[in-house]
């Protein structure tokens, strides 16, 4: 799996977040895990009307949550902190406008089951509920240690 461990590190050396979830949904793809629903909340919307378009400046969190298809109690949870600037016809542009323009601030990974080890920290009520985790607690992996672990699998 050491390409998918090389396209994800090198999609976060980019800071582009196109990269980065095409990178995931290709890692996520070698282990076997299916994209659940997922959700983002936005952190900062500005806009400035500029002759017939409107200057964007935002700012986001999007959360993916991954589950095993052999095992419901198994899968990963990706938190991922972007922001950037765009022009759209409107002061309110659908979310997926901005991903094209956004740019990678941070990247958190959590992981649930025996296959990933970190740090065990209990999820808030909205992650839980939002990204349909079955665990009232997730491990946060520190990304080199993920990059790591997928690097040595088969």
């Amino acid at each position: 799996m050491k390409s998918a461990q090389n396209r994800l590190q090198d999609a976060l050396q980019s800071r582009r977040l196109d990269s980065v979830t095409q990178a995931l949904g290709e890692l996520a793809e070698k282990l076997a895990y299916q994209l659940k629903p997922s959700y983002t909340e936005v952190i900062h919307l500005r806009a400035e009307e500029d002759r017939h378009h409107f200057a964007i400046q935002f700012s986001a969190k999007l959360h993916l949550h991954y589950s095993s298809l052999q095992s419901r109690d198994e899968g990963l949870v990706f938190t991922v902190q972007f922001s950037g600037e765009a022009y759209a016809d409107s002061p309110n542009p659908p979310i997926h406008e901005l991903f094209a323009a956004g740019l990678l601030d941070s990247f958190v990974v959590y992981g649930y089951g025996r296959k990933w080890a970190g740090q065990v920290i209990a999820t808030a009520d909205q992650f839980w509920q939002n990204l349909e985790v079955p665990s009232r607690t997730v491990n946060q992996i520190p990304t080199d240690d993920f990059l790591e672990k997928i690097g040595a699998e088969p």
